[in-house]
């Protein structure tokens, strides 16, 4: 299916919801994963200018997560032109996205629709590194949740009080920086901030409601990759979930997966495998990492590399290179 009948199905999605529709996915297709940025808001904006302030705006989102302060700007952002905000979610839509859905007046979510906690990892030169390879050491992403965790094993479950709960966090200081465990500290802070910002705006039940909302999604659900399925979102969220839809849902349905087998996101990225296709020395591939689309056309964010293949010390391997990189808009 190409973008032209794309533009049907968004059409009678805009016709039966009443809204105007915007659609917004992220690659997490395997080694070619991309995520919610600020480079996607000008162009959030450029759409939003051609559609104008209007009543309703519903977003269609995927995604498995991304920076939480852009989040943040792109559901802020799409408040500036709607009295009510939609957002369609036909299946992953994990972290920084589920955090946008929290500020929308009605989630509309297909039986695969999936939310999850919103506990951020924080990233920075002072994160603890691994080795992944002789001389290659990898920063690895802090997660808020695993650093309250060890602080929560050592005081509940193992009981440890005075001098050696003091010795169980100086252990944990000599392998995580304290500067990256004050970052984890006020990335939860700020998290539970937007997350109750969001949440004010749409939800009159009262500080305490909002306060049990944000609680869940941001400290109860234990793993980061726990699924909040449509059943669960409804026990947490209430009247915020809209109900079923099966004529609306089989439209979200086939949008989605128009737009997933155009990002190939069930095909892993093996440039091994292209390589050794191609019979060449070289090859070309072009990621589709992103995608914004309307009624009116779309930019997708795209990277395209130069493949060769290179001999390493671990035997055979293949050199990338990044020709180009950007976004690209398309009618």
């Amino acid at each position: 299916m190409a973008s032209a009948e794309r533009k049907k199905i968004i059409a009678e999605i805009e016709r039966r919801r009443g809204s105007r529709l915007i659609c917004y996915l992220t690659s997490d297709r395997t080694n070619a994963n991309a995520a919610i940025s600020t480079d996607a808001i000008p162009f959030f904006h450029d759409f939003l200018s051609e559609i104008g302030p209007t009543e309703k705006i519903d977003l269609l989102l995927y995604t498995a997560g991304g920076d939480t302060l852009a989040a943040f700007g792109i559901c802020r952002l799409l408040r500036e032109y709607c009295k009510r905000l939609g957002v369609l979610i036909p299946f992953r839509c994990h972290s920084a996205g589920t955090l946008i859905a929290l500020g929308a007046d009605e989630v509309v979510m297909t039986r695969g629709g999936t939310l999850s906690p919103i506990d951020p990892s924080v990233a920075g030169p002072l994160n603890p590194a691994v080795e992944i390879a002789p001389g290659q050491r990898q920063i690895v992403p802090l997660s808020v949740e695993t650093v309250a965790g060890f602080m929560d094993l050592v005081k509940k479950d193992w009981g440890i009080e005075g001098d050696g709960l003091s010795h169980a966090f100086r252990v944990l200081a000599e392998k995580v920086h304290p500067l990256a465990l004050g970052n984890v500290y006020r990335a939860r802070q700020q998290i539970e901030l937007l997350a109750r910002t969001l949440l004010a705006e749409v939800r009159k039940d009262g500080k305490e409601k909002i306060a049990k909302i944000v609680s869940t999604f941001a400290r109860d659900l234990g793993s980061h990759d726990f699924p909040v399925t449509r059943s669960t979102a409804r026990e947490i969220l209430g009247g915020q979930v809209a109900q079923d839809d099966h004529d609306l849902e089989e439209l979200i349905r086939q949008l989605y997966a128009d737009f997933a087998a155009e990002l190939r996101l069930r095909e892993p990225f093996d440039p091994m495998l292209l390589v050794g296709k191609s019979g060449t020395q070289k090859v070309t591939e072009t990621l589709l990492l992103a995608v914004i689309e309307t009624i009116s056309g779309g930019s997708v964010a795209e990277r395209e590399l130069s493949l060769a293949p290179v001999a390493t010390p671990m035997g055979p391997g293949v050199q990338q290179q990044v020709v180009r990189a950007g976004w690209r808009h398309y009618t």
